[in-house]
């Protein structure tokens, strides 16, 4: 009998978050023994591999025991997610799988299925490895014999990418070959994409792939009769039958064996989401060097940035920058990494990053359990109204869409003040700063409030109003606004002109602009590109399909959002049961673990324009309401009663740009199947957007 303990040194291990178990393992310094503990009732496999290894289980103190040794010690650590893991099941050449036996083979993928990822394994997808092991023993082995160079990788886990995981990957010094199995005779749209995600992902993020050539693939392993063919985003679909065939036509003349082991640990660096981004730079973390924001200038812009911090502080200048860009652009990831490496580096300086977006604060506010790195502009502007800012002492404010700013007219009816709010920050920075940085970060046809239409214009009255001397660095198109009082610094790589939201897709911006100014055939010549790099596009008048495509979709990946948009206009679309609820819990509609009530995923909450902007989700479905109809040449005015214009189109474009630009991989726009839409239904589809069957 293992004894119980009295005197414990603990150091507590704690698995991931949502797992089906989670044990902790202790040290018992005194006994020299190491204890393991589960929440639940560990799979056999674990237990097996316990026993392996010398535990034992304690009746009384419900845990597992054993002397400590190395070898014990690397069980406990793998096992509570605190060793390095593998990040597959299985990996050989593809010579040595041929000659694996079955029983050995499907022994080795549920013990590390349940060692590397801790979870529980169910029957079907036992099945499932059942009938790929079967498939790929009777079919791959027919491939030439350079192709028998290949090693080949089973449940491969992309790092960071929330345990997604291709079925099978062949990989060779030059390519990578993605197979993905669906053990079914017809596919679906959500197939497709699933399997070309990991394509663009591995090619995109994977640094030992960068050189390489990804070919995705999807089988259909209950079709006889699938002849290969290959998409226009490049996936091939094709029956099991016909996979060696396939193998032997799509390889590259030279198979070349490659280090396995640098290509399974390579570094990986995907773009994480804003409220990812801002846990990261909490806990201290710089950003990865990703070569999507590299490109796009966002470096460059922050270098640019530190020396204006240098100059002010060193100098005692008061600076007003202004970062303009495209829905989706990256300004907020500047903003953030903008903070955390001038505070990093530099004594004695603090920031805060502010918005006027009350729903991404309190996204922000409720990931960081934290109120001091992020505040809304409001809040900010009415303390120092009611003289509550003595003593601020924030030198870099980085306002996050800064046009967004309330007018005068608007202040006075929410603040009853003669100022601005640009007014009262530039006031704020002259009054209790010495020197300062006030960022502005500028989107582009995103007002969607009323007294938001004033865009930059009050900031140069602000600073004409003002008691010092501010120095002005914006990029070239802005420089006629403020060059008449200021001195003004141009540098363009304060444009920001390329989208990151959607990966690969640099022209969703410009394609979502082009179908609201009714250019559609230009949008259409667009839509071919932005297709292909796998951002994906689609309209559909079934609901139902919708929610499907987003739910089999991402159903192995709790952190990927999915969720209802609407404007808050869209009147019509509350016997759809899509009706934007007014001051939703957006923080747990964004936040929410995927199966929790109130998650965006649970797709019976729509949040609107006003909710979502700022924001970003993985696969937006956007109910398309009567305040934005096609008439055949343009698009229809919004009439908020029969015959009377209730206001310019600018909003309502505006609502939409916001609405369709939120997708990280793409979005599903849902039109009501009612004759009054079947224009916008059309347009749509020839614009470029592909019907969801």
């Amino acid at each position: 009998m293992y004894p119980e303990t009295n005197s414990v040194t603990k150091d507590y291990f704690v698995f991931m978050k949502g797992n089906n178990f989670m044990p902790t393992f202790e040290k018992n310094l005194e006994k020299n023994g190491i204890e393991i503990s589960f929440d639940n009732i560990p799979d056999e496999e674990v237990r097996s591999e316990l026993k392996r290894n010398g535990f034992r289980w304690h009746r009384a103190n419900k845990l597992w025991y054993a002397k400590e040794t190395p070898e014990r010690l690397k069980l406990a650590e793998k096992l509570c997610g605190k060793a390095e893991k593998k990040r597959y099941c299985y990996c050989s050449s593809l010579q040595d799988f041929f000659s694996i036996d079955k029983k050995k083979w499907l022994s080795i993928m549920k013990r590390e299925f349940s060692l590397e990822y801790g979870l529980r394994l169910e029957k079907l997808q036992e099945l499932a490895w059942e009938d790929c092991f079967d498939n790929l023993q009777e079919f791959l082995r027919l491939v030439d014999n350079k192709n028998k160079m290949f090693d080949i990788i089973f449940e491969y886990s992309l790092p960071y990418e929330s345990g997604r995981r291709p079925d099978v990957l062949l990989i060779s010094e030059e390519q990578v070959i993605i197979l993905e199995f669906k053990m079914k005779d017809k596919f679906l749209p959500e197939d497709i994409d699933q399997v070309a995600a990991y394509a663009r992902d591995i090619s995109e993020y994977h640094y030992e792939s960068r050189n390489k050539l990804v070919t995705p693939i999807l089988v259909l392993t209950k079709s006889g009769n699938k002849k290969p063919s290959k998409l226009s985003n490049g996936v091939i679909i094709l029956s099991v039958n016909y996979l060696s065939t396939l193998i032997d036509k799509e390889s590259l003349e030279t198979v070349t064996p490659c280090n396995i082991d640098n290509w399974i640990n390579s570094r990986y660096e995907p773009l994480p989401t804003i409220v990812e981004a801002a846990k990261k730079f909490m806990e201290n973390e710089s950003l990865p060097n990703i070569k999507k924001i590299t490109s796009t200038g966002i470096p460059d812009a922050i270098k640019f940035l530190k020396e204006l911090t240098t100059d002010a502080k060193v100098n005692k200048k008061h600076i007003l920058a202004l970062v303009t860009g495209v829905p989706g652009a990256g300004k907020t990831f500047l903003g953030l990494q903008y903070v955390y490496d001038v505070c990093k580096s530099s004594e004695n300086v603090n920031s805060v990053y502010l918005s006027g977006n009350g729903p991404l604060i309190e996204v922000l506010t409720d990931a960081l359990n934290s109120d001091v790195f992020v505040k809304n502009i409001h809040t900010v502007v009415n303390e120092h109204i009611l003289g509550k800012t003595k003593g601020f002492n924030k030198n870099i404010l980085v306002f996050d869409e800064g046009q967004r700013a309330w007018d005068k007219e608007q202040m006075f009816k929410k603040r009853n003040t003669s100022m601005s709010e640009a007014d009262i920050l530039i006031d704020l920075a002259e009054n209790e700063l010495e020197w300062s940085v006030l960022l502005i970060l500028v989107g582009e046809g995103q007002e969607i409030n009323t007294g938001e239409n004033s865009g930059l214009i009050q900031w140069d009255t602000a600073l004409k109003r003002s008691n010092k001397k501010w120095i002005v660095a914006c990029p070239d198109k802005l420089v006629d606004i403020f060059k008449e009082t200021n001195t003004v610094i141009a540098n363009d790589n304060f444009n920001l002109n390329k989208t990151l939201r959607s990966y690969l897709a640099n022209d969703v911006s410009k394609f979502i602009n082009l179908i609201l100014d009714g250019e559609i055939e230009k949008a259409k010549n667009l839509s071919t590109p932005i297709l292909k790099a796998g951002f994906n596009m689609y309209v559909t008048r079934d609901l139902k399909k919708a929610k499907e495509y987003c739910t089999n979709r991402y159903s192995d990946n709790k952190n990927k959002r999915y969720g209802i948009l609407a404007s808050s206009k869209a009147y019509n679309l509350s016997c759809y049961s899509i009706k934007p609820i007014f001051k939703p819990q957006i923080s747990k509609w964004f936040n929410s673990e995927p199966f929790e009530s109130g998650s965006c995923c649970q797709l019976n909450i729509a949040i609107s324009e006003f909710d979502c902007q700022g924001l970003e989700i993985d696969m937006p479905i956007i109910g398309w309401g009567v305040d934005m109809l096609w008439n055949g040449n343009n698009w229809d005015k919004f009439k908020k009663d029969e015959g009377i214009d209730s206001e310019s189109n600018i909003y309502r474009k505006n609502s939409y740009r916001v609405l369709l630009t939120r997708g990280r991989d793409g979005f599903i726009v849902f039109i009501p199947d009612e004759p009054r839409f079947n224009p916008t239904f059309e347009i749509l589809l020839n614009s470029g957007l592909q019907k969801l069957n």
